[in-house]
Order: structure tokens, then sequence, then C-alpha cells
């Protein structure tokens, strides 16, 4: 057995165990005769890196399979990348712009090649980053949305939901970025407060009998004005309803119309109608039947319609209509106004909703199936309450709009004649014979592209090499994975994007394929710092997870987070943003050397007592021996059942108290008072022996958060071959028979005294070299339990000598405590003057009660509470707490010492 390095330094197994996991072939999985258990990986985009977000969903993934792994489920992650239109596009036009050209300079098919040139380079970064996470995917099976197989997809679902009907071209209002120059979708909108300005317009009465004040925080879209909307219910205008206004500036006629969109109780209560302009003036529009006339072009400048302000920018030109509002007397007033707006997630520019001729799937006729497999749990989300959120969108949903102004994507498999006519197919000579045209007919295809999302609704099916084929028609190798690990165990992803991506998904594999792409879905949680904001690059609180895996360790970080991310929570990182570093990561970290320590001791202490082949006679378990198989059954158990209910921070937890506080702390401990009672060696082998079982099942449990640092002792400490792995090893399974919670009750007296006698020598600032005379009054059932446990007392309470009885006198000197009804008392005569002591403790009580008084003063202010940092405040809240809990100690020492 080779000994372990004094200290664990994670970066020296890292690379080498991933290298052996990957080289053994341990994460690639096919059909076989063992139970299936299946992950999708949300595809990164091709442009991604890691960040937090990445580290938090990877690694409950990761557990997952490592755990079924164990559990010897024929475990399989299916990774892959998407190749992400907007965002790559936006990359490779920046490499162009460099160089002094644009994508047109080139052409479409030019550019293309460019971008793939530039995912060969670039893109997949993120999976190299994965592999330093651990994350055990079977990469063999890794799928880009622009694989040949997953464009056969995109392409046939779109052809049968536009035969279907279900797919179809026309006018909508839609996110449009004016520097793209392409829809986008809500996901690719980041909404920012921003602080802009209410205008209130002077509309007049078309008859001259008075004016109608309009509010609106775009005055520059008045062109487009086709209606006045005020509330069917608000006396204040009921009686002008029907009759016309004169648009300020733009001069046009329109009516008062009644809509319940309009609210009496914000600004006058009047609402201008721009349905071209604005998605909620659009749905007035649809339902009034108004006109859509434009007054912006796709560039954000003004067009025609708006006089001597065409071709102007959209901001600069509000500045001068409000100018001209005022000179014109139509301007009545002016105010402040914040409010959150829409910003493009790559150009990062205001988007414009626009009214556009584009491709949309209309989605009602695929909800039903959708909706029901959820209600009746045939998909389960946790946290269970986003199943609500679901089923209101589901039941308010939308169109969809698919289309984007793009180059790089899936181009839209429609083909246009000279006629007008078009249709969509897989290539010309299909579409001539959709639409009964000639030979030789010219034809033009579409030059739009799909949303990336119309590729990612379908990744439970086309990570399993489906091509779009109908059930049973799909190549051989497709319908055995599909038949396999269909539907999928669990999907890990973040609630921001149910609707996007999972609703989609439950969607087209319903429709596609006739079952359900997932039997569970978890939501994972924000990541926020210690004050509570979103990591943001721009706020400096977002460090490089490559950085902090670096000083941490890979294991160390995954433990965090998951420690820190209880279901349903955010997540809050004490994060330095001068330093970067994440202070919490010390958890962790501290954990695994922990792990280490605990291992590193027994092994040493196998090599002193050295090979035993003698006879060994049957091993007499102690209290202590019992107690710590029972506590390694239940934790088993609790662990276990947290895992498989999705409460992983209980899992993490369950973890961290038995191996921190349980083996560590009390266990080895005794191990060493037993160590060094006993000289026998074949008495130490089994000691160590029933120490090292515990070691092997501990580890086991912990590999699928932390696989790394048990990967590295198990070998060391079994002497394994580097071609095996913990990982194949078999998954520990709960013995209840072994668990005793009368052990484990009595147990506890024990570890409540030890600290009894701890805290009391700690607070009389005792130093640990001072052993001392312990006296144990306990119930008369429980004097033989703690004389069976003498040692353990003498050894771990610092004392030179353990009295146990039954109504024992308390001796002179000493300081008394109870614990559960068991008296002990502390002989601290002989090293602490108890007068001084006496003297010494009042005074820092009444130390304490004066700055308490000011503290209570200080929260008590009103104005300190509202007006302070609310981190100031905090400090303030636990320094009362802290404050208080001292002065109880001080008081229960106090009456020690007195009585």
């Amino acid at each position: 057995m080779n000994n372990l390095e004094k200290i664990y330094s994670p970066n020296s197994v890292q690379d080498k165990w991933y290298e052996s996991w990957n080289s053994n072939g341990l994460f690639s999985s096919s059909p076989s005769q063992k139970a299936p258990y299946s992950i999708l990986m949300p595809p990164p985009n091709v442009t991604g890196i890691l960040h937090f977000g990445h580290i938090l969903n990877n690694t409950l993934q990761d557990i997952y399979i490592r755990w079924n792994r164990l559990k010897g489920n024929e475990a399989c992650w299916f990774p892959g990348i998407d190749h992400a239109g907007i965002a790559t596009q936006t990359k490779v036009e920046q490499e162009l712009k460099k160089e002094g050209i644009s994508r047109r300079d080139i052409g479409r098919e030019a550019f293309v090649d460019r971008v793939w040139e530039w995912k060969e380079k670039y893109g997949g970064i993120i999976f190299q980053q994965q592999r330093t996470l651990g994350v055990s995917a079977d990469w063999e099976r890794t799928l880009f949305t622009m694989d040949n197989s997953a464009v056969a997809a995109v392409r046939e679902v779109f052809i049968q939901l536009f035969d279907e009907g279900l797919i179809y071209k026309g006018k909508g209002i839609i996110n449009w970025s004016p520097v793209a120059q392409s829809a986008l979708s809500d996901e690719e909108v980041i909404f920012k407060e921003v602080k802009e300005h209410f205008y209130t317009m002077r509309y007049h009465l078309e008859d001259g009998s008075g004016t109608l004040m309009v509010g609106t925080v775009r005055p520059e879209t008045i062109f487009a004005d086709v209606a006045v909307a005020v509330n069917p219910a608000d006396e204040r205008y009921k009686h002008l309803i029907g009759t016309n206004v004169i648009v300020p500036l733009g001069g046009q006629v329109v009516p008062i119309i009644a809509d319940d969109y309009a609210d009496p109780t914000f600004g006058t209560g009047c609402v201008k109608v721009t349905p071209a302009h604005d998605p909620n003036d659009y749905q007035i529009g649809i339902r009034h039947g108004l006109a859509m006339p434009q007054c912006i072009n796709a560039d954000a400048t003004l067009n025609e319609i708006c006089g001597v302000f065409a071709g102007l920018d959209r901001f600069v030109a509000r500045r001068k209509i409000v100018a001209a509002l005022e000179a014109a007397e139509l301007l009545e007033k002016t105010e402040d106004y914040v409010h959150n707006v829409g910003f493009s997630e790559r150009g990062e520019e205001a988007i414009e909703p626009y009214l556009s001729d584009q491709w949309f799937v209309k989605m009602k006729p695929l909800t039903g199936p959708a909706l029901d497999v959820v209600r009746s749990g045939e998909v389960k989300f946790y946290p269970e309450h986003w199943t609500k959120t679901y089923e209101h969108w589901m039941g308010n949903i939308r169109d969809w709009c698919i289309s984007r102004q793009l180059w790089w994507g899936h181009r839209i498999p429609v083909f246009y004649a000279e006629n007008g006519q078009f249709t969509a197919a897989r290539n010309e000579a299909e579409a001539r014979v959709k639409l009964g045209l000639p030979d030789g007919e010219n034809l033009v295809q579409d030059p739009d592209v799909l949303d990336t999302w119309f590729s990612s609704w379908l990744w439970p099916l086309t990570t399993m090499g489906w091509s779009g084929e109908k059930p049973g028609e799909a190549s051989a190798e497709s319908e055995a994975l599909m038949n396999y690990y269909l539907p999928t165990d669990l999907l890990v992803t973040g609630p921001d994007i149910i609707f996007f991506w999972v609703a989609r998904m439950i969607m087209a594999t319903k429709k596609f394929r006739d079952t359900v792409p997932f039997k569970a879905v978890y939501f994972t949680s924000i990541i926020r710092d210690g004050r509570g904001r979103k990591l943001s690059k721009s706020l400096g609180n977002s460090p490089d997870p490559l950085d902090v895996i670096e000083k941490y360790g890979a294991d160390a970080v995954r433990f965090t987070m998951i420690h820190m991310a209880p279901m349903g929570s955010d997540v809050r990182l004490d994060i330095n943003v001068e330093t970067q570093d994440i202070a919490s990561m010390e958890l962790g970290r501290n954990f695994a050397n922990k792990i280490w320590n605990a291992c590193r001791f027994l092994q040493m202490k196998q090599d002193e007592i050295g090979d035993v082949t003698e006879g060994v006679s049957e091993f007499q378990h102690t209290t202590a021996d019992k107690w710590i198989r029972s506590r390694y059954e239940s934790t088993v158990a609790q662990a276990s059942e947290a895992l498989n209910n999705f409460r992983i921070t209980e899992y993490a937890r369950a973890l961290y108290d038995f191996v921190w506080r349980d083996f560590c702390d009390w266990y080895v401990e005794i191990v060493k008072v037993q160590f060094a009672a006993n000289q026998n060696a074949q008495y130490r082998k089994q000691l160590l022996d029933n120490a090292f079982g515990i070691i092997k099942g501990m580890l086991t449990l912990i590999h699928p958060v932390m696989p790394f640092l048990t990967e590295e002792l198990w070998h060391e400490l079994y002497d394994k071959s580097s071609a095996e792995s913990i990982g194949t090893t078999a998954a520990p399974v709960s013995n209840s028979a072994l668990i005793d919670s009368d052990i484990e009750s009595k147990f506890e007296l024990t570890q409540l005294l030890v600290e009894a006698v701890r805290r009391q020598r700690n607070e009389m600032n005792i130093p640990p070299s001072e052993k001392l005379p312990i006296t144990v009054s306990a119930p008369e059932p429980l004097v033989e339990f703690f004389q069976e446990q003498k040692n353990v007392l003498q050894s771990l309470g610092r004392s030179n000598s353990v009295t146990i009885g039954s109504n024992v006198a308390r001796p002179q000197g000493s300081v008394a405590d109870v614990v559960r009804g068991i008296e002990f008392y502390l002989e601290v005569s002989s090293a602490v003057d108890m007068n001084k002591e006496r003297e010494r403790l009042q005074k820092e009580y009444v130390r304490l009660q004066g700055a308490i008084k000011g503290i209570e003063k200080k929260l008590s202010n009103e104005g300190f509470v509202k007006g302070a940092n609310p981190d100031v405040v905090e400090q303030e809240r636990k320094k009362l707490a802290d404050w208080t809990e001292t002065m109880e100690k001080i008081d229960k020492n106090l009456e020690s010492i007195n009585n």
C-alpha cells in the first residue's frame, strides 16, 4: 500500500483520473440487459464558456449519472452543443469587421464557410472545461445541432408541420434587432431598468370641442397611431367613445375606442394605439380590426410617413419630435419615468417591437398532450410549484415566431415560384412536384433561417440519431436507442427556459414519437453573490470558474455548490469582487482535506502493525464500533432517499455531517484511544479493518459528488489497478438490521458530555495541556455504559481521571453542568483562581450589558434600519445575537462557580 501524501493536492490527480476514465470507456453506454438510465445534457452554445450556472447544472447531472452507474444501471449522458444562430453569427461578423469587411461583402456561401471554420477552431471549448469539472458524459454521442442528421430532422419536421397547416407565414409583432436585422426570441431579449420620460400630449377632438390628454414614452411612433383607447368603465371618457381626435404633428384623424387594456389609474387613462410598434397595441388592433401602418424602418430610422423626421434615428427623432410638440403647444407636460426596456442580448441595442412578415408555428394544437402529461405526473417538475407556471403559460400560449433574418442556421425549406406560389420541400425538384410546376421552372429558397430553439425542441430525438422519420422507420441504431433510452430519466435546467425549451420538447416528442422526452425535470437555483445580486461581469462579481477550480479543486467546487443549493432556493456565494475569490469554496476544500487526513491517519496506523498473519480471535465490537456502523447505515439510507427525491442539498449535508462529525471528529479519535489502550496486533488489525470497511462504503457514497478525491483514495487505500474504478463498483445499500437507535441515543450522551466539558474548558481559558479530573453522576441504568466509555471520556475530555457513579457528591473546587439529566463536574481549582474567574466574568457581563443596550437602541431606530446599508444593519443584528448568547454562557458559568 502506498502512503498518502501529507497534503491533498487535487490538481495532481484530476487530469490523471479523467484520462483514465475516458480511455477505459467508463462513460460509454449502449443498450443492454441492464435497466436504462439517461440524461440529456442541455446543449451549451458553441460560443459558450463555463460559468457558475453550468457548474451547478453539470454537477447535478453528473451526480445522478455516477450514482446510477453505481446502482448497476446502463447510465448514458447524451452531450451536445448548439449552433446558437445569432450568437455565433455575431462572433464571426466581429471577426470580419476586424478585417475591414462584412458578411455582405463576401456573400452568404462564403460567410457560412467562415462560420464553420470558426466553429472547428473555437467551438466546443466548453467541452474541455466540462472535463475539468469531471463531467462523465458519453462524449462519443456528442451531437452538434448542425450535424447532417439534425439538419434532416429539422427539415422533415418543418415540412410535416407545414403540410399539416401548423406552420404558416403571416404578419406578427416580433422582437426586432436593428443591429442584427433579425427577429429575436424572447430569450434573446434582456430587460434593463431605464430612466426615460413620460410625455403627455394634446390630442384635440376633431369637432373642436375639447382636448384629450394622452401619455407615451415613445412620441416618435405617433405617426403610426390609428386610435386612442379608453377603458369602457371610465366615466371620464364614456361620452367620447366613437368620436375622433387629431394626432399631434401627424395630423391623422383617429377614433376613440373602448378597450379593457386601458388602465384608468395609469397616466390620464388614455392610450395611443400603434399596432405596428407595440405588442399590446397589436392585440388591440386585432380585436378592433384596426389598420397597422408602420413609421419605423428595419434599421430603426423613421420612414416616409413621418414627414420632415424621415431618415432620422428613432432616438434622435424623439428629441426633435418633442421639441416640435413644444413649439406647436401640443405637449402638456414631461415627467421622469423609470421602466424596463428590452435590449438585444448580443447587439446590446434596444429592441424594436416590429410588425413583420415571419414564419410561425400554431401552438395551441400542440399544447393539449403536453399539458396532460404534466398534469398526470408522467412528467414531474422539481420543485413542484413550477407546474402551475407551466400550466398558466400553456393556457395563454401564443404562436411561435420561428424565422430569423440570419445566414447561420437551419435554412427554411420553403421554395417560391415566380407566380407567388410557395411550398415546403426537401429540394427544388420536390417543390415543383408539390406546386404542379414543370421541370426547369425557376424557384427561389426562402433566405431566412430557423430560430435556434426549432432545432433544440427536437433534442430528445436528434441526440439519439433521429432524422425526422415516422415511428419505426428510423435507422436500426436510432430506433434501438430511442426504444431503450426514451423517455430519458432526468432533465436539469434553469426555470428561465421552461417555456422556450422544456415545454416545446414535451410538445415535439409527444407529436413525433408519441412519448414524453423525460420523466423528471429539476429546475436549478439562481446563483447570486453574498448581497443577493445575480452574477454578472458588469458587476465584477462573476469569477472564472476555471480559476476557482484551479485554486480549490473540482471536487471542492462541486460539493460546495450542491451543499448551498436547496431545491427552489437561490445559491449565495461569498465573492470578493477585488480578488475574485469565493470564500464559500473553503467549505468544500476543508471537507476534502478532512476526508484525506482521516484516511491518511488510518493508513499510517495500518503501516504500524504491518501484516498480521496469525489467527485472529472474534472481534468484540465496542459501543463506539456499533454506533459508527449504525450511523453509517443511517447515512446511506438518508443520502439515498435524498437523491431519489432530488433533495440534493440534503444528500450533501448527510455526507458532511457523517464524515466530519461522526467519523472524523469522533470515531477516528476513538480509534486512537482504542489503538493506544490495546497493544494486541490482532485486535488492532480488526479495529482498523472495521474502520476501513466504513471508509470504503463512505467513499462510494461520496463518489458521485467528489469523483476525483474518492477515486484517488480508493486506489491508494485498497491497492487497485489503474483500469478499475470506484465508479463501477456497487452503490452502498443500507442494512436496516444494523441501525440501532438505542446505541445511537446512548452514544450521543457521550458526545454531549465531551462537548460540554470542552465548552467549560474553553470558556474558562484552560489550556489543552492541563488535564483535569471529571466526575459523572448518572442514573443507575447508565452507569455501566459510561464505565465502558471511561477511556473515551478521559482522552477526549482531556482528563487525568474520570469518576463515574450514581448520586455522586460534587467535588470541591469544581464547576457543574447538566446534560440531559446527567450531572458532571469539572475540577478546575488547580487551574483557575475561582475568585478571580468570578470577578472576570462579572466584569465581562456588565460590559456586554452596556454594549447590548447600545446596539438595541440603534436597531430600534427606524431611521438607522431604513437608511443604513443593509449589510451594516445585518452585521449589527449578528452582533446582538452573538453578544446575547455570550451573556447567557457567562450567566451559566457564574451560576456554576457560585454553587
